[in-house]
């Protein structure tokens, strides 16, 4: 009975072991396949030798001592030089990075799927590159139009309250001339009755006249406040529609978000897989 728990036990004991080494070469594997984000902007290309200052739709922008060269577009560059350019650290974050008011969530999630998707589906690193960086830019600009709404809509609200006493200043002023303008008719009729008459239809006359200028004065603020109102209105709309176009055009390249009223924002994105899979995978060359 010893020598069989004995047995038992050196068995189990040597299971674990067996464990625990299967465990710790996939940690070892997995960390050595782990790619740390580029630390250094210089790059070097066939034609062109300097530090990334801007990568987005419209190319890569170096930097050469206090120079800014032209534009590059990403399809005048090799796959090499594309391999090469992934390892900048501003084109790096160009191509991972989406900050948002909102924390990761679900939605976040299925659009990093989509994302993912994207990627794997473009037919050069060059097409990936550029899709990649149009769909960021329109998600920031979705979300840039959603917090345009929300701050066009308390304008328009605050300036509609703005409105309300001058508005309501403009219909007492307008109703003070109406009964002005027949104060001058009834003593117009009343002149014949001699000097008394002819007083009190000159004091009507100024009494018109000087309501009048108020009632110009207070219809302009009127006109301001109600511009002032629609104009951020108008604003709300346009800002809805921007979202609507947004959408549309997120949808074409498969991502998903809010296509209607109420928008919600895209959350906080991480994309690096799909990159760094890239990095890892393609062999890179110098150009």
């Amino acid at each position: 009975m010893a020598e069989s728990a004995r047995r038992s036990y050196r068995t189990t004991m040597s299971t674990r072991l067996f464990i625990v080494l299967l465990l710790a070469a996939a940690t070892s594997s997995h960390a050595s396949d782990h790619l740390t984000p580029p630390t250094s902007d210089y790059l070097v290309l066939s034609n062109a030798t300097g530090t990334v200052r801007v990568l987005d739709t419209k190319g890569l922008v170096l930097q050469q001592n206090t120079t800014y060269l032209p534009r590059i577009a990403l399809v005048d560059l090799s796959p090499a030089e594309l391999q090469t350019l992934l390892e900048s650290k501003t084109a790096y974050a160009s191509l991972t990075s989406f900050a948002s008011p909102l924390g990761a969530n679900e939605q976040g999630i299925a659009i990093e799927h989509q994302l993912q998707q994207t990627w794997h589906q473009g037919t050069s690193l060059a097409a990936k590159m550029q899709t990649r960086l149009a769909i960021l830019k329109d998600l920031r600009d979705y979300n840039t139009e959603i917090a345009l709404v929300s701050g066009s809509a308390t304008a328009a609200n605050q300036y509609a309250l703005n409105g309300v006493p001058v508005n309501n200043q403009l219909n007492d002023r307008a109703g003070t001339v109406v009964l002005a303008a027949a104060q001058v008719e009834k003593t117009q009729l009343n002149q014949a009755d001699g000097p008394d008459g002819q007083l009190a239809a000159q004091q009507a006359q100024e009494n018109y006249r000087r309501s009048t200028v108020r009632v110009e004065h207070a219809n302009n603020l009127a006109v301001i406040a109600n511009s002032q109102t629609a104009g951020a209105n108008q604003q709300v709309t346009d800002h809805l529609a921007n979202c609507a176009t947004l959408a549309t055009r997120l949808a074409g390249y498969g991502i998903t978000v809010s296509a209607v009223p109420p928008f919600t924002p895209v959350p906080l994105l991480t994309l690096q897989t799909e990159v760094d899979a890239e990095r890892s995978t393609r062999t890179t060359t110098k150009p």
